[in-house]
């Protein structure tokens, strides 16, 4: 009672082109919700938003390097970063570069991406994999196809510089 129901609704703005050098021009139109300004499509894609729990894992990344949560009570490795310990519950962590080679655990092949901004790659594969740090990340895989994906396959984590504070993690065949 007495709050006013927002329901968000897409607007299709005309595309943007540009074209850098060697580039072709992208004429995809850009959407964005009515209620939100935006400056260009790559502004309103979707981004992670590092917390103080997780900024460390994100600065990680950014420098090509995975660094994972590790409990300073048992020294059990976690992810994603959080503040409490899963294991014993400890609130003591800190941050260890970790190796970025692990095994396919799962995988799914998105042909109906879950936002507008994904559409362009659909369908793209997305792996859940068993990292030699013995947690467990999923990431886009990207160079293999669906039809050689393996349950086991040896992957290593690529890093995808897409804005000046954040780089997000992929997966390519070892």
């Amino acid at each position: 009672p007495g709050r006013k129901r927002v329901v968000a609704r897409e607007l299709e703005l005309p595309s943007l082109a540009r074209q850098d050098a060697g580039q072709q021009a992208d004429e995809r139109p850009c959407v964005a919700a009515v209620d939100r300004p935006i400056r260009s499509c790559e502004a309103a894609k979707p981004l992670p938003e590092p917390t103080r729990d997780s900024k460390p894992y994100w600065d990680g990344l950014n420098e090509g390097r995975l660094l994972l949560q590790q409990c300073g009570a048992c020294r059990k490795i976690r992810h994603y970063p959080r503040p409490v310990c899963p294991h014993c519950f400890s609130m003591d962590s800190t941050f260890k570069e970790m190796p970025t080679g692990g095994a396919i655990h799962s995988w799914t092949v998105c042909h109906h991406p879950f936002n507008f901004f994904f559409k362009a790659s659909a369908p793209y594969i997305v792996a859940l994999v068993d990292m030699d740090a013995g947690v467990r990340v999923n990431a886009p895989l990207r160079g293999v196809a669906e039809s050689d994906i393996k349950i086991g396959q040896r992957v290593r984590l690529g890093f995808e510089p897409v804005t000046k504070e954040i780089t997000l993690p992929f997966f390519v065949a070892e």
